[in-house]
């Protein structure tokens, strides 16, 4: 255990430049107003672990679970921002939402920043299969705005499944009570990345936990998935036509 009283974070990168680690589902990524002074946070946790000073550069929210990235030095952690936002970089995520939707799709829907301000999003979708009232998703960020895979799959109608700020309570209460779905069904499982410091090509997996795999397994016919081949292709892909939510 770590001063913090958290247990030992999973690591999936470690050198002298850079740390990959598997975030839990609940753990904020640092404090702030809404955490409790002795509860802890993933950025402290994972300093005492290592012992090591950490420098952020990006953050998951905290009901997400999977890939956080810190470097271990600032000029490190800047080359490693400019490398999260390259071209070749992708940020994947394992998403279960509501209903069947299209095999392929993306959103460009313009989402507010904390002024109000509208700003470009983008955010591009796989179907890896389709399960009972609804379908799991492999979801590529190309921009990183607040909440933004949940926003845009809400605005689909294609709610993440145990989303409380964004989803659909009596549809989030049916996958609780049927198939014991205890959280938010989204997780950051790929990283693909250059070094920040070799530039050399660095793919990171976090496989899904056992609390959301084991959703996927109580379902009738459960898909049988090799997390590590799951893959958005390299397409270009048209926004899916904006849909109005049903009234469920």
């Amino acid at each position: 255990m770590s001063e913090t009283g958290a247990a030992p974070l999973r690591i999936l990168w470690l050198d002298d430049e850079l740390v990959v680690v598997s975030k839990p589902a609940h753990m904020a990524v640092h404090r702030g107003g809404n955490i409790g002074k002795d509860e802890p946070v993933l950025l402290q946790t994972l300093r005492d672990q290592l012992g090591k000073h950490l420098y952020p550069v990006h953050r998951l929210d905290r009901p997400t679970s999977g890939i956080v990235a810190y470097g271990l030095t600032s000029a490190i952690a800047a080359k490693l921002q400019e490398n999260l936002h390259a071209a070749d970089a992708r940020k994947e995520y394992l998403a279960l939402v509501r209903g069947t939707t299209a095999e392929e799709f993306a959103s460009d829907r313009p989402l507010t920043d904390e002024n109000d301000q509208p700003q470009p999003a983008r955010t591009e979708f796989r179907r890896l299969a389709v399960l009972p009232h609804s379908s799991l998703l492999c979801a590529r960020l190309c921009t990183g705005r607040t909440h933004q895979i949940r926003r845009h799959l809400a605005h689909l109608a294609h709610h993440v499944l145990g989303d409380t700020n964004y989803g659909k309570g009596r549809i989030n209460a049916y996958f609780r009570a049927t198939y014991g779905l205890p959280r938010l069904f989204l997780h950051a499982w790929r990283l693909r990345i250059r070094h920040p410091g070799s530039a050399a090509p660095l793919d990171l997996v976090d496989p899904l936990p056992d609390d959301l795999l084991g959703v996927l397994q109580r379902m009738p016919a459960p898909p049988e998935i090799t997390l590590p081949e799951i893959m958005l292709p390299e397409i270009t892909l048209r926004p899916l036509q904006d849909r109005a939510p049903d009234t469920a």
